[in-house]
């Protein structure tokens, strides 16, 4: 009895076309998954800020009673409220008493190699997204990110996954401030009071972008649906799906 099989030439059809099908799912289906570890290392990051600071606050008050921590003015945004944090006093109050942490690293020189955010990093995107100011502390948490405390953009800046790539704004380094209009909140993005809750600096389409300032808006939208499709969905989705929900 003669037994039917598959031919080598069909074997090699077939393995070309799942080859094929794999190119092309596998790069999406690798990007999905690690912006979900993101997503919950942001998540995770933000709740723990927040219960620390509410157990700051029940000693200190909110942030502006902190020795070191005031509001001021801009000089070149129009007059617009901000806070001007010193990274000590808010390590000192709010960080080191409330949150487990693997280290603390002092910023006192130019020296990053230790750190877990890497030097590399912090001198190419200097002048882009990442702090500008040196002598700030930055700490390593027990789950692993990092956060820098006291810049004159941010007052928490937050690196989800040290020294790895892509060091993004948006992507796995985000800004968290203190709320300078609910202050017993902290907000995702700059401290200045009008950078603050719209999707236009969470926005990746270069026609439209904002410059290094892209990606500083970007942690609303992931408190509220907990994923991150801004990077894939058109700006103007973005922009209809921006509002609503709780942060």
């Amino acid at each position: 009895m003669l037994k039917k099989g598959f031919t080598l030439s069909e074997v090699l059809i077939t393995l070309g076309i799942i080859g094929v099908v794999a190119a092309m799912t596998l790069p999406v289906l690798i990007s999905r998954y690690q912006e979900r570890q993101w997503t919950t290392a942001y998540l995770r990051v933000y709740s723990l800020l927040e219960n620390a600071y509410r157990m700051a606050q029940n000693e200190h008050g909110t942030f502006e009673n902190w020795a070191g921590v005031t509001l001021s003015v801009s000089e070149n945004d129009g007059g617009t409220d901000r806070t001007k944090s010193d990274g000590m006093a808010i390590y000192n109050t709010m960080i080191k008493p409330y949150l487990k942490l693997n280290n603390t690293f002092s910023q006192s020189s130019w020296d990053y190699a230790a750190t877990c955010m890497s030097g590399s990093q912090l001198y190419s995107l200097a002048n882009e997204d990442m702090p500008h100011d040196y002598g700030f502390p930055i700490v390593s948490l027990a789950s692993g990110e990092c956060i820098s405390l006291g810049d004159r953009s941010a007052d928490f800046w937050v690196d989800l996954n040290g020294k790895k790539k892509p060091n993004t704004l948006g992507k796995d380094i985000f800004m968290i401030s203190f709320d300078i209009v609910t202050r017993e909140r902290l907000k995702p993005g700059y401290m200045d009071r009008w950078w603050t809750d719209v999707p236009q600096y969470c926005n990746r389409e270069t026609s439209s972008g904002t410059g290094w300032t892209t990606g500083t808006s970007c942690g609303f939208w992931i408190l509220r649906h907990h994923n991150m499709d801004y990077l894939h969905l058109p700006y103007e989705e973005v922009k209809k799906k921006w509002n609503g929900g709780w942060w």
